[in-house]
This record gives structure tokens, sequence and C-alpha cells, in this order.
């Protein structure tokens, strides 16, 4: 939502931003798991998972980050309903994943996708469930690189640009599935560059990060999302 103010304040205003939104549309999406957020504030502040009743067990919810159609079921999420990782009976089978899929397939042609989380001041790339290179790693790198250099021109915070598998193995992801063939497939011949940006900090606080470190954090993410979308729009990936 910080992003979406600063654009709205500075159309007409700032150049850059007026240039911008002259030529490209920014879709803010402010979450995908509504009823795991409502659980949030009323049950478990820290809840992962969206509010699925499985059958045959007594845990509920299925990872979304687990379930979209790139990989799904490999390594790097769980079978297990009990599971912060739980991926779930199938690909897109949790509504929330179906419809945000289908969301960004009616939205062609999509040059870039930034799935947004917390913590670690990370700028995940594809792939998440390999070693072997995406064909456009040199550009992804190049944009996460930039990324994380404009960020760090801001208050001196380092975000890590890196591949994703350089964490820790995932399928299933929503990073890796903006980038994918079954998403890009209907993408007007543009490939979206999908990544995961993890926000602010990188463990002292960890998730209950301070209310005085939203502001800074919002801060220093715009001349990225600015970067992001520029380049994009001047140097799209095509299929």
């Amino acid at each position: 939502m910080y992003i979406s103010e600063y654009l709205a304040k500075n159309y007409g205003v700032d150049k850059q931003v007026t240039d911008l939104l002259e030529e490209v549309e920014i879709i803010v999406v402010p979450f995908t798991n509504p009823d795991g957020y409502v659980y949030t504030w009323t049950t478990d502040r820290l809840w992962r998972k969206n509010r699925r009743v499985n059958s045959g067990s007594t845990c509920r919810g299925v990872d979304l980050n687990r379930n979209y159609n790139s990989h799904w079921g490999e390594s790097g999420s769980s079978s297990n309903p009990c599971s912060d990782t739980f991926h779930g009976t199938s690909a897109e089978s949790e509504p929330e994943v179906h419809n945000t899929a289908s969301y960004f397939r009616r939205n062609a042609p999509v040059l870039g996708a930034i799935d947004w989380h917390s913590y670690s001041q990370l700028i995940l790339r594809p792939w998440g469930w390999t070693t072997v290179d995406p064909k456009d790693e040199a550009r992804l790198k190049e944009l996460g690189d930039t990324m994380s250099s404009k960020i760090y021109q801001v208050h001196g915070e380092t975000y890590i640009s890196q591949k994703a598998l350089q964490l820790y193995q995932t399928s299933g992801t929503a990073r890796d599935w903006f980038y994918s063939e079954d998403a890009n497939k209907e993408n007007l011949g543009y490939r979206a560059a999908g990544y995961t940006v993890e926000l602010r900090d990188t463990g002292r606080y960890g998730f209950l990060l301070p209310p005085n470190q939203i502001i800074p954090t919002g801060d220093e993410i715009i001349p990225a999302v600015m970067y992001f979308a520029t380049a994009l729009n001047e140097q799209p990936i095509f299929l």
C-alpha cells in the first residue's frame, strides 16, 4: 500500500512517476490470503497458511506459496497437512492461488511480478527447485543486483540479490510460477520476470518488525520498484 500511495500522490508531480504511469499499468494485490490474515489478528499472530479444512487431518491450512503450478509437490514442500509448507492436494487446489493465477493470465502481457515477503532482506530470483540456471539468468541477476543497489542508496540497508535455491529449496512458489512456461504460454510472447523480495529485517525482530521501521522500509523499496518497472518496460524479456 505504501507503493500505491507513493505512485498516486506523485502522479502529475514527479516526472519519473508520471512518465512511468503514462506507459505502464502497475497492479497491486494487497494480500492473497484473506482468511489467514484474519486468523493472524484473532488467534495466531504468525499463522502462515490459509484456513483450508484438510480431509482426514485435524491440521488446517495449505501453504499458498507451495501451491502454484511450477514443479508442484517436489522437494521444498510437504505432503503433511500439519507442515507449514503443506502443498495441498494438487497444483492450484486453493482458490486464492487459482484466482491469482487466473488474474495474471487475464492481464497479459505481464512483464514482471514481485511477491513481497518478510523477513531477511533478500531479492530472490528463479529458480527455487533446481540448480539449473533459467535461460535469462544474466538479465534476472542484473535486475536483482540493481534493485539491491537502489535499496542500499536510501538508508544503507543491504538486500542480498541471489537465486532462490541459494536460500533453500522450494517448489510450487509464486516467484517461479511468474517466470514459468505455465504462466507465460498466453502472455503474448513475453516472459514475466518473477521475484520474491524479503523485506526487513535480518533477524533481530524477524516477523515482528517494530512499527518505526515500516515507513523506512517503504522508503527504501520505492527506487527499486521504479527501476524494476522502468527497466522491464524499456527492455522486456521475451519467450
